[in-house]
């Protein structure tokens, strides 16, 4: 992650991450065919620390609401990551690189439905919507719940005077509360 915060994830080689990670040829590629299948390996871990945040927040009584989901893996993931422009370049690559699209893609997918679950299980302990309503709402607010995760960090990265604390509050003013 430093080698790619320093040059950036297009013109990081593995001659970077191996020098960064202080390690030999020998010891990274015995672990990793090449940058691929580290980034791959960055999107699992990270993914899955994101997976644990939502079930964590899903066990809270009371439920937090979602700007609070939003808030928090922002936050989670700031603090994983440090910038966001790491993020923003794996994604633009993932436009072209089909190694890098079907990982960003599982990842995406994984997060939408753990969104969905928890906004489904919000509605009916918190707001008390019937399953089957409840279960709509969630399939169609988690992509928003995606969006403004996303947003926050695009924004971040590419706007010059971002807020993130007027962002995160808008989140408190539009999404389901």
């Amino acid at each position: 992650m430093e080698a790619f915060r320093r040059k950036g994830f297009q013109a990081t080689s593995m001659a970077d991450i191996m020098e960064q990670a202080g390690l030999s040829a020998g010891a990274i590629y015995n672990q990793y065919k090449g940058k691929a299948e580290i980034v791959h390996e960055v999107a699992r871990r990270l993914s899955g620390l994101r997976l644990e945040d939502v079930s964590r927040l899903a066990l809270t009584e009371p439920m937090p609401p979602p700007a609070e989901l939003v808030r928090t893996l922002v936050s989670a993931v700031q603090e994983n990551i440090g910038d966001a422009r790491i993020l923003v370049q794996v994604w633009g690559e993932a436009v072209t690189d089909p190694e890098v699209a079907e990982v960003t893609g599982r990842v995406f997918t994984n997060l939408i439905n753990a969104y969905s679950s928890y906004l489904t299980q919000w509605h009916v302990r918190v707001k008390g919507v019937a399953s089957d309503e409840a279960a709509r709402l969630g399939a169609t607010q988690a992509p928003l719940v995606m969006s403004a995760i996303q947003g926050f960090f695009i924004q971040s990265a590419l706007m010059p005077g971002f807020s993130s604390a007027a962002y995160l509050a808008s989140m408190d003013a539009h999404l389901p509360r």
